[in-house]
């Protein structure tokens, strides 16, 4: 195996590289730094890494090691945002590695279409996230005092039998949670509407349990949107509306946006973050 080998973080036109050449920035590995490889109109950011961290077998223990990745990948994280200052971005995974430059060389060569077209659609535009939580029991009180269905439900209930009353309240508390939940989606929905006015791309993730986010409150809606930065003004402007309406209609809605990313969730092409080249 080879003494070195290179850890691959990003992609960014050349053109652009030659024209506003970038201060040095240490790399992932101590004592090593950033390094900028023009093949053609790409040019790729690496930095030089040794096998005893980064070798395939070395890098799947190590990112069992929690202190290890937590540093890794914040640093990982903070060059793609400087990069992203500075430059059109596509972002690669952590812990893309490749064994030789020959290698690297042969997969840009082989996606340089792809790229160079990616290049083109993320040119001038950033990544923006909104989550959007709610207060479950608040929201249910707004759900419950303006639906007719339930209240007639539960006036139905009243007239029943003792018995009866325990297993129609019981199948009540479930149909009132299957509106609730409902009435969330459709609000988050309503939103998510709104704002894909300004975006050029979006995406759907998977909401985050409260032992992820630390909250009280649950996640009910996780989405990306791929901006021009010329809508971000609007786009942040919709949301703080809408964070206003929520409130003065006490619904329990928070939304919660960040941003701007490089284009993480929009830099896909084909065989994207394959770790370990030959």
């Amino acid at each position: 195996m080879s003494d070195t080998l290179h850890y691959l973080y990003a992609f960014i036109p050349s053109s652009e590289y030659e024209s506003r050449p970038p201060d040095e920035m240490e790399g992932i590995q101590k004592n090593a730094s950033l390094q900028y490889l023009p093949l053609g109109s790409i040019t790729a950011v690496t930095c030089h890494v040794h096998p005893d961290e980064f070798s395939e077998e070395n890098l799947a223990k190590n990112t069992e090691n929690m202190a290890w990745l937590q540093e890794k990948a914040f640093h990982h994280h903070q060059m793609m945002n400087q990069l992203h200052k500075s430059y059109t971005v596509i972002p690669l995974k952590f812990g893309t590695i490749y064994t030789a430059i020959a290698s690297l060389k042969a997969a840009v060569q082989e996606h340089e279409e792809n790229i160079l077209s990616l290049f083109q659609a993320l040119q001038g535009k950033e990544e923006w996230n909104m989550k959007i939580y709610v207060k479950d029991d608040k929201f249910r009180e707004k759900v419950m005092a303006g639906n007719q269905e339930i209240e007639k439900k539960q006036q139905e209930i009243e007239q029943l039998s003792k018995g009866k009353q325990y297993f129609e309240k019981k199948k009540m508390g479930q149909f009132i949670e299957e509106q609730v939940k409902k009435e969330i989606e459709t609000s988050c929905k309503q939103v998510h509407q709104k704002l894909k006015i300004y975006s050029q791309a979006e995406e759907l993730k998977k909401n985050w349990g409260k032992k992820v986010t630390g909250k009280t409150d649950g996640m009910y809606w996780n989405s990306a949107y791929l901006l021009p930065r010329g809508e971000v003004e609007a786009f942040l402007e919709t949301i703080k509306q809408e964070q206003a309406e929520a409130s003065r209609k006490e619904t329990g809605l928070t939304f919660e946006v960040t941003g701007p990313w490089p284009a993480y969730h929009f830099s896909n092409f084909q065989d994207r973050g394959v770790q370990h080249g030959t």
